[in-house]
């Protein structure tokens, strides 16, 4: 009987050592969880995808093409900018291309990445009814 009675005595110790553990550290679940607006590919020089799963396609910018001169240097270079890095998208006026790509201006580390994008290796894109005048400021 002495040792039963030790036993739910320890046992219940633990259990209430553990119960003000948990209060005074509580666990929070969402510490290590990845944001939606994180980059996680590069698909080429003016598309990626983030997180989310969503893929976005840079409002106003066309860059080479893969057979085309320059594709794997654009292809770096937005790799440099964004890869791996929380980004800021702002919609304009069309949301999604033929290809249900978000359309979006993208910021990282206060930097307009279609801006540079643009006058590194793009070309202006105008889709009407976009007019691109955040890109040509």
């Amino acid at each position: 009987m002495k040792q039963q009675t030790l036993f739910v005595l320890i046992f219940s110790i633990i259990f209430i050592v553990l119960l003000i553990f948990l209060f005074i550290f509580p666990y929070n679940l969402n510490q290590n969880k990845i944001p939606d607006n994180y980059v996680t590919e590069v698909i080429d020089g003016d598309t990626f995808k983030i997180h989310s799963g969503e893929i976005i396609r840079l409002l106003c910018v066309d860059t080479p093409e893969s057979s085309e001169t320059n594709y794997e240097e654009a292809k770096l270079f937005l790799k440099s900018l964004i890869l791996n890095k929380e980004v800021n998208l702002t919609a304009s006026i069309t949301n999604k291309d033929v290809y249900n790509r978000l359309l979006r201006y993208v910021y990282v580390d206060d930097k307009f990445v279609n801006k540079l994008v643009f006058d590194n290796y793009g070309k202006l894109l105008v889709i009407p009814p976009e007019t691109c005048e955040l890109l040509l400021e």
